[in-house]
This record gives structure tokens, sequence and C-alpha cells, in this order.
């Protein structure tokens, strides 16, 4: 069972990643248009961690052995607009780019100092093109909006020019961003029951590195302090977790809301409809090494930062049919980037 969990998780990874190296991609970019450049990315990892957790509430009983093992899966989705986009923000200009800067003006002596002026400037520019879910055909571009510098006691108007950078949509206009990870929810004691997705570091590819995820939380009946039954099962849980690939994206989650389900049919065969009403949260650190040329050869820049995602509130709808102890659970997420979860799980 555990080689076959994890079999599903590095099939998710690499339906994701197809031999691409994320690390050269972005050391192309500085910080301003990586960050523009992975958002989309950011928001739909977010909202694959929230997802999933919850689709039966547990008993309002104050004792009970209820546990489920299985492997629950996430997809967001893309929409057109989070394949491109447009912003401003500063740029270093490689070598080879700066040299497309200063075509045609002066001698070639003059040109190569311009260059070595260029390349240790950071300049305010615009940025646009397609983002980590875009088109592989499609490149980013930076708008520079010239400058003047001098050479040897003279002035050189510098144009304003397009530059084309060599990254283009890495995961080229995939659809949806899937992960996957294994799921143990153990219940109930006091209408409370508790659940965990665990993945060990995995290696995915020597450009990527590993695969770790690790996701704990728990959902409350309180009808288990009631005199009385309610009509359905309802439930507040909170769950939190994080997730790294490699040493570029560093991620934390986290969700909590209302459910509710009810069962229909004997405990051998039934449906359970389920909904969810939740507040999330999500973050990504990203870090990378930026390539800098300076006049006396290269060097690296470790750039850092933190992108939160966009999800804020989903509205959760969906249904469980379980056969014996097979169960399988279906749901819809509706939110900022919408997302679709699936699982299969023993239930004992």
């Amino acid at each position: 069972m555990r080689f076959l969990l994890l079999f599903v998780i590095v099939l998710f990874a690499i339906n994701v990643y197809p031999q691409n190296d994320l690390q050269s991609t972005l050391q192309s970019l500085s910080k301003d248009a990586a960050s523009s450049y992975v958002a989309p990315a950011i928001s739909a990892f977010g909202a694959d961690l929230n997802s999933g957790w919850v689709h039966r509430v547990p008993t309002a009983t104050i004792y009970g052995i209820d546990v489920e093992i299985g492997v629950v899966a996430m997809g967001t989705f893309f929409s057109d607009a989070n394949k491109t986009f447009s912003s401003t923000g500063t740029f270093q200009f490689s070598r080879a780019e700066a040299q497309l800067l200063v075509q045609g003006i002066g001698n070639q002596q003059t040109r190569d100092d311009l260059v070595n002026q260029i390349i240790q400037k950071t300049f305010n520019v615009g940025i646009s093109g397609p983002t980590i879910a875009g088109s592989k055909n499609d490149t980013v571009k930076i708008a520079f909006h010239g400058t003047t510098l001098t050479s040897n006691g003279q002035t050189y108007n510098i144009a304003s020019k397009n530059v084309i950078t060599p990254v283009t949509g890495l995961l080229d206009q995939i659809s949806a961003l899937p992960i996957g990870a294994p799921q143990l929810t153990i219940g109930t004691f006091y209408g409370t029951s508790i659940s965990f997705r665990y993945v060990p570091a995995i290696k995915l590819s020597d450009k990527l590195g590993d695969f770790s995820y690790f996701g704990i939380g728990f959902q409350h009946n309180p009808a288990v302090w009631l005199p009385f039954p309610l009509p359905l099962e309802v439930s507040v849980g909170f769950f939190t977790q994080t997730m790294k690939i490699g040493t570029i994206f560093s991620s934390s989650a986290t969700t909590f809301g209302i459910f509710g389900s009810k069962t229909f049919g004997p405990s051998a065969l039934n449906v359970t409809p389920y909904m969810g009403l939740s507040y999330e949260s999500s973050s990504i650190d990203v870090a990378y090494d930026f390539v800098v040329d300076t006049p006396t050869g290269q060097t690296n820049d470790h750039i850092t930062f933190n992108l939160t995602g966009e999800n804020s509130v989903r509205l959760i709808v969906g249904a469980s049919f379980k056969l014996a102890i097979i169960n399988l659970n279906v749901d819809y997420n509706i939110s900022k980037y919408n997302s679709v979860s699936a699982g299969f799980g023993f239930i004992f």
C-alpha cells in the first residue's frame, strides 16, 4: 500500500513537471518578473492543499471506532487569465540582453563600455508574457523604456526596446495543477476525528529535487453535546499543512470551516452528500539563484520572496459512495481558483 501511494504522488508530480527545469527557468528572471511568472501556481498549490480534507462528518457519538485510509487527489483549474501576465517592476539585464540594447551605437569599444554599465544597473521596466501555466510557444518580454549613458565623455541615448527572454510557459497551457497525498482519518471520540496526510521526501528528478508533504487537522461534531439529534451531521473543522518541492518552493496552507453531511442507506451500501463553507489562506516561499552578469564574469544572486494565494472563501459540494469497506468520494470547490478533489479509501 505504501509503495502504491508513493507511486501516485510521483505520477502526479511527473505529469505536472514533465522534463522541465524550474531553476533554469527562474534563473533568467529577476525578482519582480519571477513573482508575476509563478503567481498562478502559488494560488493553485494553496487551493490544492486545502482541498479534499472533508467528505463526511464524524457522527455525534462519544466513542466509536472509525478508521479510514486512502488516497486523495486534488486539482485546481487555471483560467485563460491565469496563463498570461502584464506588470511593471525592476529588472537587471544580462550581457546578451544589454548587447541587443546597444546595437548600432558607436564602435565596439563604446558598445562594450555601455554594456558593462547596463549590466550593473537595475531598470524600471514593463514585464509581460506567459505565466508558468502559459504556452511554451510564448516568451516573457521585458519592455525597456530607454536611458542615457556616457562613455569616454560622450553621451549616448539608448532607445526603448522590447527584449525577449528565453523564459516560456513551463507547464504549457496546463488546464489544472494536480497533486495527491495519502490520508488517514481516525475517529470518533466525543464527536471528533483527526486526519493526517504524509509524504516522505521523494526525489522527483535531479532538476526538481525532493517532494515532501505533511498535513494534520480535525473535525468536531458539536451535536455530541446536545440532548436531541440533528437532521444531519454538522461539524467544524481546522486543517493545516506544509509542502516542499526541492529548494525552490516551500508552501504552507490553512483552512477552517463548517461542514454538513447526511448518509442514506445501510452501513454496507450508502451514499453521503456533503457540503462545506470554509475560509482558507496559503503562502509559498520561493527561492532560486538569479544569474547576474558583471564586467568580470557571472555570479549568482540568491533571490527569495513570499507570495500569498488568492483563495479566501470556498464552497464545497460533493458526495461519498460506500460499498462494504470501500469508499469513493468526489467534490467540486467554488472559489477564486476553482478546484476538484476525489478520494479512494478503505473504512474499518
